[in-house]
């Protein structure tokens, strides 16, 4: 059984926290600047990060977009979008 990064997952927590935090406040410039990082990490990070970044941070980050009716296709860039349609697509929902 291969190990999982805690450190990576605690850092993906983090930010996903701070991307939720900043769309409470309204602060949009930071909000966007959150999903831009974590859009980039996604094209361009290893195996470990990308599912990280699917696993921890689009499903924290897209369950709080749902649950408050953002307009996800809107929000998210084109990486986590395609990512997020396939989670959807995939759970059977």
């Amino acid at each position: 059984m291969k190990q999982f990064n805690e450190s990576l997952v605690r850092k993906m927590e983090r930010l996903a926290s701070i991307t939720i935090s900043s769309l409470q406040l309204g602060k949009k410039a930071r909000t966007k600047r959150c999903l831009a990082l974590a859009d980039e990490l996604l094209s361009k990070g290893n195996e470990e990060m990308k599912n990280a970044i699917t696993n921890v941070y689009l499903y924290s980050v897209s369950h709080y977009l749902e649950l408050n009716r953002y307009p996800i296709s809107k929000m998210l860039p084109v990486t986590l979008r395609n990512e997020y349609v396939k989670q959807i697509n995939t759970s059977g929902v």
